[in-house]
């Protein structure tokens, strides 16, 4: 089964504005781990780790709410979703209320469902998880995953598709106006119609797909690491340079350093002749202003 990119969860997010100023107005979680939560007249449906997105999906809730369910209803019930957004270049998206909770959906590895005040803390978790220098409990502070460059990679022309086997199964989505499939008028509808038509998997096919999954992580990652290490690459070839340009200004300066204290110049006097210069003294080095 395919998981929503970062690049998806942004189209999944645009369609969820239409949300923003509306009421929450019941939180409910399926035998399955789904979450449904109202909000307005819209359902927003989210699978830890996998997808969310606006639904019209009919999924039966438990009956009665587990303890996490039940002190989401109780945090948010009956307030305003005021702002609705993803965090640049992660796989995150928070609901922010009027009153500055903010309820976070992590969609990245097994997924996360948190629950922040508005000083900063967890009031509640899905699951406690310690990864990656950060950790997630109730009663700390929340902090995102470390930030690293990453743009998201964007098809030059959008729409919304579903490819189907020679059986009308869903076998894949795609917001690339170049793939083929069935078009729907927004991600949600194409995400909808794709997990509402997935057929159970075979034990080999989600050791697979499980498969898949970690070495898209792991391709992720890698990625965020290169455009770091470029990055770090663009920065010392930068100074290189500039001390490249000024090497022999560099030499000058140090030479004058050298006959003023042969002559018995003070330290101030050979840092008012410096800073003439754009330089200090930092130690025994002359600093250059570049």
């Amino acid at each position: 089964m395919q998981k929503m990119s970062g690049t998806d969860l942004g189209f999944a997010v645009a369609d969820l504005q239409l949300l923003c100023g509306k009421r929450i107005a019941r939180i409910r979680r399926t035998p399955e781990g789904i979450f449904l939560l109202k909000i307005g007249s819209e359902e927003v449906l989210f699978q830890p780790g996998v997808r969310l997105h606006l639904t019209r999906q009919a999924l039966q809730a438990t009956e009665a709410p587990d303890g996490f369910v039940a002190y989401l209803r109780k945090a948010l019930e009956g307030k305003t979703a005021q702002e609705i957004r993803q965090v640049p270049g992660e796989r995150i998206v928070e609901i922010v209320t009027r009153s500055k909770e903010r309820l976070v959906f992590e969609l990245f590895r097994k997924g996360n469902l948190v629950l922040v005040g508005e000083d900063g803390l967890a009031y509640a978790c899905l699951q406690k998880d310690e990864a990656g220098g950060r950790k997630v409990a109730r009663g700390e502070r929340y902090e995102y995953p470390k930030a690293t460059p990453y743009a998201a990679k964007l098809p030059q022309e959008v729409a919304f598709s579903v490819k189907e086997n020679e059986k009308g199964e869903p076998t894949g989505y795609s917001c690339d106006a170049t793939a083929s499939g069935r078009k729907f008028a927004s991600m949600s509808e194409a995400l909808d119609h794709y997990y509402a038509n997935q057929r159970d998997e075979s034990g080999a096919q989600k050791a697979s797909a499980e498969k898949i999954a970690k070495l898209e992580e792991r391709l992720s990652s890698q990625e965020k690491t290169l455009a770091e290490m470029e990055k770090q690459r663009q920065e010392i070839k930068a100074a290189a340079d500039a001390i490249s340009r000024n090497f022999e200004r560099v030499e000058e300066l140090a030479a004058l350093v050298r006959k003023m204290k042969k002559q018995g110049a003070d330290e101030e006097e050979i840092g008012n002749a410096l800073a003439r210069h754009k330089a200090k003294m930092s130690g025994s080095a002359v600093e250059l202003d570049l």
